[in-house]
């Protein structure tokens, strides 16, 4: 009897203490046509991140319309304008405004010769404070054994990639779910790969993701490759506590079949 009380009375303070998430959509993207694009940062456009991909429009790929994210050798770093022969242009891609976003999230297709390959890219975001100041790139990429590193998926800490491998739920030749989240209540950032954490780190003060970006990334000599991306979102999540009233009713009925059971005994 006193076993199922105290187990009652657990439940109760569990539930205290659980919320919900709501999630107030900002965008959601699915690319079957090709998206608004532009130079420079435009509301409802994806605007050029460093250096604009060779191509970057809806494709069929594996029975549907996806985001097609090309980039070409004549693109590499030796080929480039001298202005732009630094790698920090290797990486090409394009970013879209999130507003007060806390969460983004995209689908990337991973092509089993990935593993062997060099840098691939990945998703990308930056984070603001409540002043508008920028505080923080959460980041997701992958490394293949071609950079003469371990392969998998890496994150940034705001200092250094931080090497995380590859989840369980990763697949190869599949679409896998890249996944950004900033945890206001924990002061934390979230990396997701198919909904398993992989890594986190410090807010650094961060209120919101302003915008989202996808990079492919080029090389010295040049490299030719198409990522394929879908199902893009950005979302605010807000916990929902579950009314005061509801664990007391539990507890209440977790004690009310003690006494039944008394009752039969």
């Amino acid at each position: 009897m006193k076993q199922m009380r105290l187990a009652a009375m657990a439940a109760a303070t569990i539930l205290t203490t659980t919320t919900f998430a709501h999630a107030t959509v900002i965008t959601q993207q699915s690319f079957d046509a090709d998206p608004t694009l532009s130079d420079t940062q435009a509301p409802g456009s994806w605007y050029v991140d460093r250096y604009a991909p060779a191509g970057f429009s809806s494709q069929d790929f594996m029975g549907d319309h996806r985001l097609a994210h090309e980039i070409t050798a004549s693109d590499g770093a030796d080929n480039r304008p001298s202005s732009f022969s630094s790698v920090f242009y290797n990486t090409q891609g394009r970013k879209y405004d999130t507003a007060g976003a806390n969460r983004i999230s995209i689908d990337l297709f991973f092509d089993a010769a990935f593993e062997t390959g060099g840098r691939l890219g990945g998703f990308w975001g930056t984070a603001f404070d409540a002043a508008d100041a920028i505080t923080a790139y959460p980041i997701i990429d992958y490394f293949g054994t071609g950079t003469g590193q371990d392969a998998g998926f890496r994150y940034w800490d705001g200092a250094a990639f931080v090497f995380a491998g590859t989840p369980s739920g990763f697949a190869w030749e599949a679409f896998n779910t890249l996944t950004i989240e900033l945890d206001r209540a924990a002061e934390q950032f979230e990396y997701l790969v198919n909904g398993e954490v992989i890594g986190t780190i410090g807010a650094n003060g961060a209120t919101r993701i302003g915008n989202a970006i996808l990079q492919n990334y080029n090389s010295q000599a040049g490299t030719d490759r198409t990522l394929y991306w879908d199902n893009f979102s950005a979302e605010v999540t807000a916990p929902i506590p579950l009314p005061a009233t509801l664990p007391m009713l539990l507890a209440g009925l977790g004690l009310a079949g003690v006494v039944a059971r008394r009752k039969r005994g």
